[in-house]
């Protein structure tokens, strides 16, 4: 087991820069996930730590050893990629065992790791088939078993999730976490999936264009987002936004926007009136109101899950998302009145977009 210690990485393709002074720990056993949308540099990046992609600027250490210039064999990394890039002609147990074959390992050692994966992976019944003869669960837990027989020092993941559906990713992302919490080895997990991120990781990276935007565990990106990118990134439904003017009267501070709706804040949140701020209140934090507190919505779209119902409606020409459990009819073009209380509002200075 070891830490993986990223330090100033920089990635360019000629003149255009991917990656810009990346820095990043991560600690023995760690979990971590790397999230952001397509193109942010997740992918480049862990191909960098596993040795696939050169380093142009700064240091990638596993442990206290320096592995810019390592060949990825001698890295002490074992990766699952998003493909699962199983050899369509071997079987299942040659599948696993074949980076032993060819470290030339003793067929003895090799055939007992095979089976201590294949038990902790429940592929025990499944080693004489082919890979067609499986799901694409199974085949995943196969690529899976390849990295675990290495015994590295590093798992690295590739977006491993995406081309499974919609359940059955449920279903592996559990597996993943629950092997991890078997194994103890350090992870480094790459998706665009916030969901998998908060639901697997120990602590989350947030990247975006190359940069890092946050750092923490998830609860603590979900609660106290550094800036807009990550509140909008992190939570699904994602928070709602709406830009406004601080303003203060008799009843305390407030945001007003620009049709005259007024959002309660905390007499805490230390804003001086006039100053243009974007209001935040994530989905399930709108409560219905009956009184006089909160502010007027106008209902556009009611969509039931079963559990909640999200009711998506129209504040100062934003349409913003409402999650309530209570078992009424909603319908379009219906006024209701929604509350967000105080200590759960969320606001960000209007022109740097950074947390108040």
């Amino acid at each position: 087991m070891a830490s993986v210690t990223i330090k100033g990485i920089e990635k360019r393709f000629g003149a255009l820069q991917i990656i810009h002074g990346v820095d990043i720990e991560i600690k023995d056993q760690e979990f971590v996930v790397l999230v952001g949308p397509s193109g942010c540099g997740k992918s480049t990046l862990l191909r960098m730590i596993a040795g696939l992609e050169p380093i142009s600027g700064g240091e990638i250490l596993i442990g206290s050893r320096v592995i810019n210039d390592v060949p990825p064999r001698d890295r002490d990394i074992a990766m699952v990629f998003q493909n699962y890039a199983l050899y369509p002609h071997m079987t299942v147990f040659d599948n696993i065992g074949f980076s032993l074959k060819l470290r030339k390992k003793p067929k003895e050692e090799i055939s007992t790791k095979i089976h201590e994966a294949a038990e902790i992976l429940n592929l025990e019944p499944y080693l004489e088939r082919s890979p067609r003869q499986l799901s694409g669960g199974q085949r995943q837990r196969v690529a899976m078993g390849r990295a675990l027989v290495r015994d590295a020092q590093v798992f690295l993941f590739d977006e491993p999730l995406s081309n499974l559906d919609a359940k059955l990713r449920v279903v592996m992302r559990t597996e993943i976490k629950a092997l991890h919490q078997r194994l103890k080895t350090t992870s480094v997990y790459v998706t665009h999936d916030q969901i998998e991120a908060m639901t697997m990781a120990d602590r989350i990276v947030v990247m975006n264009k190359g940069r890092v935007e946050q750092v923490g565990t998830p609860m603590e990106l979900y609660d106290y987002p550094t800036n807009l990118f990550v509140a909008d990134f992190i939570g699904s439904p994602s928070m709602n936004f709406i830009e406004g003017v601080v303003a203060a009267d008799d009843n305390g501070p407030s945001v007003v926007a620009s049709d005259g709706t007024r959002m309660a804040i905390s007499r805490q949140a230390g804003v001086s009136p006039g100053r243009k701020v974007i209001y935040g209140a994530r989905p399930e934090h709108l409560d219905l109101s009956s009184g006089r507190e909160g502010f007027d919505a106008v209902i556009e779209v009611v969509e039931p899950t079963g559990p909640n119902v999200q009711i998506f409606a129209n504040v100062d020409g934003k349409r913003i998302c409402a999650l309530t459990n209570a078992r009424r009819t909603f319908t379009p073009g219906q006024v209701i009145r929604l509350h967000c209380p105080q200590e759960s509002v969320h606001l960000f200075d209007a022109s740097t977009g950074v947390r108040i």
